[in-house]
């Protein structure tokens, strides 16, 4: 972990610095500062496109009382996809511009999410299902199922009586 912080804060800087005397060497100073901006800009107008989208489809989930649990985890993605347009970078630019066409968006998210469960430990499958309204068939809407492991001591293996086993929830 020590070494991916390293890398973020000293490795990505250096590739962008490396690649912004590159491209000023080809393009030019000022032709290299404006195309920093364009992309920013337009980082900008794709997030708000985007962004509307998916706050719509997430809004309209609520409205049937169901969790828009895809439509957070894509709206994660929209944010990162945004954070890497707006930092001054071609590297960081282009891996904006691939979280944001939707189907790559998912699986980079489902890959960050998946290192994230394998480094607590545990398991998480997300499966994402439509419902098609014109034959008149539903699906589920979003499944999660997840892997756990209790923490929490078994005193009824040591022995002690079930009364004195009785756990209370702590209070909220």
């Amino acid at each position: 972990m020590a070494l991916l912080i390293l890398f973020v804060l000293i490795g990505i800087p250096a590739v962008e610095i490396y690649v912004f005397a590159e491209v000023g060497g080809i393009i030019g100073g000022w032709a290299t500062v404006g195309l920093t901006l364009l992309t920013a800009a337009l980082g900008a107008l794709l997030f708000r496109s985007q962004g509307t989208a998916v706050l719509q489809r997430a809004q309209e989930q609520l409205r049937r009382e169901e969790t828009p649990l895809a439509e957070i985890i894509d709206g994660i993605g929209l944010l990162l996809a945004a954070l890497f347009l707006f930092l001054p970078g071609f590297v960081t630019d282009v891996a904006g511009f691939l979280l944001f066409i939707p189907p790559l968006r998912v699986v980079l998210i489902g890959m960050l999410f998946r290192g994230a469960a394998r480094a607590a430990d545990s398991h998480v499958w997300i499966v994402r299902s439509r419902s098609d309204k014109a034959s008149g068939a539903s699906g589920p809407g979003t499944i999660i199922d997840a892997d756990f492991k209790d923490l929490t001591d078994n005193d009824k293996e040591s022995g002690a009586d079930s009364d004195s086993n009785d756990r209370k929830l702590p209070p909220r």
